[in-house]
């Protein structure tokens, strides 16, 4: 069953173009090559001075998350000093869900 990884981070919006690089740097890869990755999505949404971050990431299992994170307590998140830099404020826990249903693409012409 997959298990889906939902975490959230804000940067002021001066520093999103910033923060997209280190993720797309050094997240990106790691996830990428992760055993039992499944996907990740990183989504942005403008609000005045800041920028909201949402990462979804999917993981074939508890286990393979359990390595991802290199801990029992994976829903802990201690982001490198480099991604503190960017960020003013992130959430240290993030949500674990089971997902329950996954719809099949529909190509309605």
């Amino acid at each position: 069953m997959t298990i889906v990884r939902i975490w959230r981070g804000v940067t002021l919006a001066t520093k999103a173009e910033q923060y997209i690089e280190y993720l797309n740097n050094f997240v990106v890869p790691v996830c990428q090559t992760a055993e039992g990755n499944e996907g990740l999505f990183i989504m942005k949404e403008l609000q005045g001075e800041l920028a909201y971050f949402l990462l979804l990431s999917f993981w074939a299992s508890d286990e393979a998350l359990k390595n991802f994170a290199g801990t029992d307590s994976c829903e802990v998140v201690d982001p490198f000093p480099e991604e503190k830099n960017l960020l003013i404020a992130f959430e240290s826990i993030a949500s674990h869900y089971k997902m329950v249903y996954k719809s099949e693409s529909s190509n309605r012409k």
